[in-house]
C-alpha cells in the first residue's frame, strides 16, 4: 500500500473531525486559495491551494507520483491510500472528507487543472468517484449591480439570455427596401424582432467559427448560388481554389480533373492549411488558403455551413437577403442607403449589416447595469466566494459521476498521451469550435 505521508503543511484543515460533514475544496492557486481560507466555514471546510499543474498522470509512473509535492499533499490531504482501490469500506474508513470539491477558474488553465484532477481521481481513486465524493464547484461568471443591488449570473448564455431580454423592451427593427425593390418598409417589434434576433445570434457562432478558419464571410457571399445559398466545401487542387455546394458536385469535380491529369489524386488532409493561392474566380478571400503538392486533392467541407444556410432561409420571411450580412461597399463620394435602422423609444441608429444586431441589442439591455466578469477565482473577495461558491444554501456543485471521469480521462489521454494522430484529429475537430471556455454549462 502506498501513501503520501502525512498531513501537507498548506492544508486549512477544519474542525469538524465528522466525515460525513466536512468538505475539502482544492483550489487552484494561492490567491484564490486565501480568498476561500478566509471565507469559508472552519467549523467544517477545509482548503488545500494548489500550486500549477498537477503531475501529467497519462505519462507518469507511480512511484513518480508520489515525488511530486502537489500529488503528496492531495493524497495526504484526503487520507485514502492510491494502492488499495478494491474495498470501498476500507477506502471510506480512511476517508476524511465527505465531500472533495474541484474549484478552478473557467479558463482554459482552470480547464486543464480540472481534468488532470478528474483523470488523477479517476485512474487513483476510483472508489471516491464511484460513490459520489468528488465534486466540481460552478462559481458565477458575472457580478451584476443594479440599482445598488448586487446579484451573480451563473454563465455567459444565461448573461447574454438577459441582456438580450432586456434589450428587446420598447427595441424594434425597420428593414428598407433596396433602391431597385419595389418591396414596402418592414418594421418589426414584439415576438416577431425577438425571432430574428434568436436567429441571428445563433448564426453568429458559426461565423465566428468560420472566420478562424481564415473564412471572410464577404468572400462567401459573393460566391452564392441562384438561391442566395453559401458553397459548403472548399477544394484546394494545384495551387487554385474552388468552391461547390453538394458532395456530388465535389465528386464529378475530382474525376473530371483525375481524367484530365491521368492519374489518380491523393486525400488531402487538414497539414496542408494554409498558404496564399490564386483564386481563379478573382475574388479576394480573407484567408490564404493552403497548396498542397499537384497530386493532393484537398476538401474541406465547412459544417457550420449547412446551419448558416438554413438559417439564411429563414432569414427571407423578414426580407432580408446574404447580402445584409456585410457591411455594404463603399464608393468615394456616396454613402451607402441605410437598410437597417435599430429603434428603441424616441431614438434610433442605422445598422451597416445585420450582425450588428446582437451587439447593439445587448448594449440597450445593459444600461444600468454594472457588469463585472470574473477573469479568476482570485478576484472574489472572501465574502464573493462564501455567497457564489461556498455556502451550501446557495452554491451550486456537480457531482462528478463516472462517466464524467472517464469522458475526462480519455480526454486527457488524447491530449496529452503518446500518441501523436489522436490528438492532432481532436485539435483539427474540436479547437475551431471553441467560442469562449465556460465550464458552467458541463
Amino acid at each position: 500500500t502506498l501513501s503520501g505521508g502525512g498531513f501537507p503543511v498548506k492544508l486549512f484543515d477544519c474542525a469538524n473531525r465528522d466525515t460525513e460533514e466536512s468538505e475539502l475544496f482544492l483550489v487552484e492557486g494561492d490567491s484564490a486559495g486565501g480568498s476561500a481560507e478566509a471565507g469559508r466555514d472552519r467549523m467544517y471546510q477545509a482548503v488545500l491551494p494548489l500550486r500549477g499543474k498537477p503531475l501529467n498522470v497519462e505519462k507518469c509512473r507511480l512511484e513518480n507520483l508520489l515525488n511530486n509535492t502537489e500529488i503528496c499533499s492531495l493524497i495526504s490531504a484526503i487520507g485514502v491510500d492510491i494502492g488499495n482501490q478494491q474495498d470501498y469500506e476500507t477506502v471510506r474508513s480512511s476517508l476524511r472528507y465527505n465531500k472533495i470539491i474541484i474549484m478552478t477558474d473557467a479558463d482554459v488553465d482552470g480547464q486543464h487543472i480540472r481534468t488532470l484532477l478528474l483523470t488523477f481521481f479517476y485512474r487513483q481513486m476510483a472508489l471516491l468517484v464511484e460513490h459520489g465524493h468528488i465534486h466540481v464547484a460552478r462559481p458565477p461568471l458575472y457580478k451584476v449591480v443594479q440599482k445598488k443591488q448586487t446579484r451573480y449570473v451563473a454563465t455567459a448564455e444565461d448573461m447574454q439570455t438577459e441582456l438580450l431580454d432586456r434589450g428587446l423592451d420598447g427595441t424594434g427593427l425597420i428593414i428598407l427596401p433596396l433602391p431597385e425593390s419595389k418591396a414596402e418598409r418592414v418594421t418589426l417589434g414584439g415576438e416577431r424582432f425577438a425571432h430574428l434576433l434568436k436567429l441571428t445570434s445563433r448564426m453568429e457562432d458559426a461565423l465566428k467559427t468560420l472566420e478562424k478558419r481564415g473564412l471572410g464571410l464577404r468572400a462567401l457571399i459573393e460566391r452564392v448560388n441562384k438561391n442566395g445559398i453559401l458553397p459548403y466545401c472548399r477544394v484546394l487542387l494545384s495551387g487554385r481554389e474552388y468552391w461547390f455546394f453538394s458532395p456530388d458536385e465535389v465528386d464529378a469535380f475530382r474525376k473530371q480533373e483525375q481524367e484530365k491529369a491521368g492519374k489518380e489524386f491523393v486525400a488531402g488532409n487538414e497539414d496542408q492549411q494554409p498558404v496564399v493561392v490564386h483564386d481563379p474566380e478573382g475574388v479576394d478571400n480573407a484567408a490564404a488558403p493552403a497548396v498542397p503538392p499537384e497530386d493532393v486533392f484537398y476538401a474541406q467541407e465547412l459544417h457550420e455551413i449547412r446551419d448558416i444556410n438554413k438559417t439564411i432561409e429563414e432569414l427571407k420571411v423578414f426580407g432580408l437577403l446574404p447580402t445584409d450580412l456585410i457591411p455594404p461597399v463603399r464608393i468615394a463620394g456616396r454613402e451607402p442607403v441605410p437598410r437597417l435602422v435599430l429603434t428603441n423609444g424616441d431614438t434610433s441608429k442605422n445598422l451597416e449589416h445585420l450582425r450588428g444586431l446582437v451587439v447593439e441589442v445587448r448594449r440597450i439591455g445593459e444600461k444600468g447595469m454594472t457588469i463585472t466578469r470574473f477573469k479568476g477565482l482570485g478576484e472574489m473577495d472572501p465574502e464573493e466566494l462564501w455567497d457564489t461558491t461556498l455556502d451550501p444554501q446557495q452554491r451550486t456543485l456537480m457531482q462528478i459521476k463516472l462517466d464524467d471521469a472517464f469522458k475526462a480521462d480519455e480526454m486527457f489521454r488524447t491530449l496529452m498521451g503518446d500518441k501523436v494522430e489522436p490528438r492532432r484529429d481532436f485539435i483539427h475537430k474540436y479547437a475551431l469550435q471553441v467560442t469562449e471556455i465556460d465550464y458552467h454549462g458541463a
